[in-house]
């Protein structure tokens, strides 16, 4: 469906729950066809809470959400707007165990009432889209977690909605499985979804957001474009010295020892990946001289401005 107006429209949400905590307040965004919205915040920011407001789990205190101009507030509209939903949330059992996993897509398919004379094919068609054509006879409860949260999008496509909420989609996954479901989220929104998703994956959010939104304690501290926001919170530079293999240990206690706020790590190549916040010239010369005398082989040396996780823990820095 193609619309000049938001899909997703969400004004001044407001949501407290006993004792007086406020989980959400005066929340607003919206979402176009096409766009990803990636939600961020530290744990109890509000954002599972804000999912699950727009599904008509949790009514808001005060505020409006329209989605695809239905008026959520109303119950009959409701039915309307989540027509044209589709949603997996984080840490619920979104399929049943002991059924195949397109024995579940023909249940779950059924709830919707997709028509019979369609749905097998639905069925197949989403199964060989997520790779899982393989296991499609399979039971659930032999899944690996990577297998059942591709079933879980699979469950949540199959009417074709117009809208992805997605809670932490490649949570606990490895490499390959995350990889793999990050492919399929961007071509969905290729397709024209408007998807929203919910991540500590700073990395996921940087590949595939198109805006973000980020809260803390329920307030928005920054919303927009991805890259717009990324050049107006960029402040500082950071230098990135990659070394071939592994750094020794004794090598990495003198480093330390004579350079202060430097950070290594183990890169994806299995070299060792040193990065340093905001070194003058004089420093990062001095830093290569260290490591040319300690006989390590420098494969790359790269200044750049902040990524995405720096900035976020940036902003949530100056909100605390």
């Amino acid at each position: 469906m193609t619309t000049d107006k938001p899909i997703i429209e969400a004004q001044n949400l407001v949501k407290s729950y006993k004792g007086g905590k406020t989980a959400v307040a005066n929340l607003s965004f919206s979402l176009q066809n096409g766009d990803i919205l990636a939600l961020l915040g530290p744990n109890g920011a509000g954002k599972t809470t804000t999912i699950k407001m727009l599904l008509g789990l949790v009514t808001p205190d005060s505020g409006t959400i329209k989605l695809l101009g239905h008026n959520m507030a109303d119950e009959k509209e409701m039915r309307a707007g989540l027509s044209h939903v589709g949603a997996v949330l984080e840490g619920a059992r979104n399929a049943y165990w002991r059924l195949s996993a397109i024995d579940n897509l023909l249940y779950f398919g059924g709830l919707r009432k997709i028509p019979q004379s369609h749905l097998k094919e639905r069925a197949e068609e989403l199964l060989s889209f997520l790779g899982l054509e393989d296991v499609g006879r399979t039971e659930v409860r032999k899944f690996s977690r990577g297998m059942q949260q591709k079933l879980a999008l699979a469950i949540a496509m199959l009417h074709n909605p117009d809208i992805l909420l997605l809670d932490e989609p490649t949570l606990g996954l490895d490499v390959q499985a995350a990889r793999t479901l990050e492919d399929r989220i961007a071509e969905l929104a290729r397709q024209g979804k408007a998807i929203i998703l919910t991540t500590h994956t700073m990395r996921l959010a940087e590949k595939l957001a198109t805006s973000l939104l980020v809260i803390n304690k329920g307030r928005r501290i920054a919303y927009g474009n991805k890259q717009e926001l990324l050049q107006r919170f960029n402040t500082r530079t950071t230098v990135e010295v990659h070394l071939e293999g592994h750094l020794p240990r004794s090598i990495q206690s003198l480093m330390f020892d004579e350079f202060i706020s430097l950070q290594a790590a183990t890169d994806e190549n299995g070299g060792t990946l040193i990065t340093w916040l905001e070194p003058d010239q004089d420093q990062v010369l001095r830093l290569l001289n260290f490591l040319d005398n300690q006989q390590q082989v420098i494969r790359q040396v790269v200044r750049r401005e902040s990524n995405l996780e720096e900035v976020f823990l940036t902003l949530i820095g100056e909100e605390r």
